[in-house]
């Protein structure tokens, strides 16, 4: 793909020349404007790349700032801030440079960035970061329809150009990298804990990209990295692939090496054999990094306690393993033994996929039944709808048999990923049929009422469900006792379509 080594610009990150100043400006934003859902992982992704850019890209702490859950006067005064720096460091020599990072995870529509209730537009970020005076801007932005800002910009995705290493920045101008094209939703994983472009493009720059192996991961290494990783991971999800996109205006040479691997932290030798290796920190629970098992691949991490999950022909295997400081740690396919899951959502808050439940249990009978009705229930269950068909049947007060059957919409409100509770009302029509030797009697009712439930996935698609209902029913009776208050109790399997 020639638009790969495009991206090849700018800078040695090692202790670089005197005269070579990197900046950050890092932000990451879970809530959106309107409606939409706040996102899970905008905000750790973006401290997830912080943490990189300090540990393995050459950048001094003080000089990445990290900015998460911040309105757009934040970011407005951390770039002036590095317009401020970029000015000091010019000023002491004019053949100072200045390399700028920016970085966005959350919403977007496509025109903005959404910075909780408030929006920084497009142009508006592109004019205040060619105001910083920074000779060059990398900007990445992990959000939906983000290619869109490529058009915002007047660039296009251009054809391949070579650059070679200096040790001067001896380019100039910027360069875009997008999570996703103009009309695409951008993913995040509950499995990685992330964004699938920011998990692979950090991954990349731990080691998985190092695609010449010379222990220097460069900009144009790291993005080929994420981009055919993130196509891949999202080429089966039913919302669709994301393909990122990139487009630049540079001028000069240079060749940007965004991480050194050659450092005093922990190095994983990861097993072999497998279709994919993922890395997690032990007690954040957090996701690091992970990459496609091979001979020799290694990932560069800060010491300390992992989970190791690796993934071959449909089975999943884990294991803990700890990793100290300086220590070249292999992990043995032997130490990982069986275990059990993903789930993806849309970065711009797309719902949830919906699911299907069916429910047994019991119910009370609205009359002197021999004892409790036999229940059961079919629903569907969005976001914050939800439909079900209920159906009863039990001995009745006479010879004969009661039943009842009910079809309820609701309202509702979940919580929670590995032990998951919602709560909610419905509102449903239906009738009491009774039976007997003398036939039939049909007789109309109404219900409403709160029901709550919980459930346990089992995979990706499956799992395990409780819910109760306390429903003030009315049934219409020749007049006799009309109101009644019906308990019921499901327990049953629930399949995300």
């Amino acid at each position: 793909m020639k638009w790969l080594s495009a991206l090849a610009i700018l800078v040695c990150v090692r202790p670089a020349a005197a005269d070579t100043r990197r900046l950050a400006v890092v932000v990451g934003n879970n809530a959106g404007l309107g409606e939409q859902p706040p996102l899970r992982y905008a905000e750790t992704d973006a401290a997830k790349l912080a943490q990189v850019l300090r540990e393995l890209g050459g950048f001094a702490p003080a000089d990445v700032a990290l900015l998460r859950g911040v309105a757009p006067a934040a970011v407005e005064a951390a770039l002036a801030q590095v317009q401020q720096q970029a000015a000091d460091w010019h000023r002491h020599s004019p053949a100072n440079r200045v390399l700028l990072i920016f970085y966005f995870s959350g919403h977007s529509d496509g025109q903005s960035l959404e910075l909780g209730h408030q929006a920084l537009p497009f142009a508006e970020l592109r004019a205040r970061l060619a105001a910083t005076g920074a000779d060059v801007r990398v900007t990445i932005i992990d959000s939906c329809k983000s290619g869109a800002l490529l058009a915002v910009k007047g660039g296009t995705p251009g054809p391949a150009f070579q650059i070679r290493l200096t040790e001067d920045l001896a380019s100039s101008g910027e360069a875009l990298l997008t999570s996703s094209a103009a009309d695409e939703i951008a993913l995040e994983s509950r499995e990685i804990g992330g964004s699938f472009f920011t998990h692979h493009l950090v991954s990349g720059l731990r080691g998985a990209a190092d695609s010449s192996g010379d222990g220097r991961v460069t900009l144009s290494e790291a993005y080929h990295y994420a981009f055919t990783h993130t196509v891949s991971t999202t080429s089966g999800i039913v919302l669709g692939a994301q393909h990122p996109t990139y487009g630049y205006r540079l001028s000069g040479r240079g060749d940007l090496v965004l991480s050194e691997l050659s450092t005093h932290e922990a190095t994983l030798e990861l097993p072999q054999g497998f279709d994919r290796v993922l890395v997690v920190q032990r007690g954040r629970d957090e996701a690091l990094a992970e990459l496609a098992s091979a001979p020799g691949t290694r990932l560069v991490v800060p010491p300390g306690e992992y989970t190791i999950r690796a993934w071959r022909g449909g089975r999943v295997v884990a294991g803990q393993i700890s990793v100290r400081a300086g220590e070249l740690r292999a992990v043995r396919s032997g130490e990982l033994v069986e275990t059990a899951p993903v789930a993806v959502r849309g970065k711009g808050g797309s719902p949830a996929a919906p699911a299907l439940v069916l429910t047994l249990g019991s119910s009370a009978a609205p009359t002197s039944a021999a004892g409790p009705l036999v229940s059961g229930r079919l629903g569907l269950r969005g976001r914050y709808l939800s439909l079900s068909a209920d159906f009863a049947t039990g001995d009745g007060d006479y010879v004969g048999r009661e039943s009842l059957a009910f079809l309820d919409a609701g309202l509702r409100m979940g919580w929670g990923e590995r032990l998951q509770a919602w709560i909610g009302v419905e509102l449903g029509v239906g009738a009491l049929i009774e039976s007997g030797y003398w036939g039939y009697h049909w007789s109309e009712g109404l219900a409403v009422g709160p029901w709550i439930g919980a459930g346990i996935p089992l995979s990706q698609t499956l799992g395990v469900v409780l819910e109760g209902r306390l429903a003030v029913t009315w049934i219409d009776r020749d007049g006799t006792e009309p109101w009644h208050l019906l308990p019921a109790l499901w327990l049953g399997l629930q399949y995300r379509l």
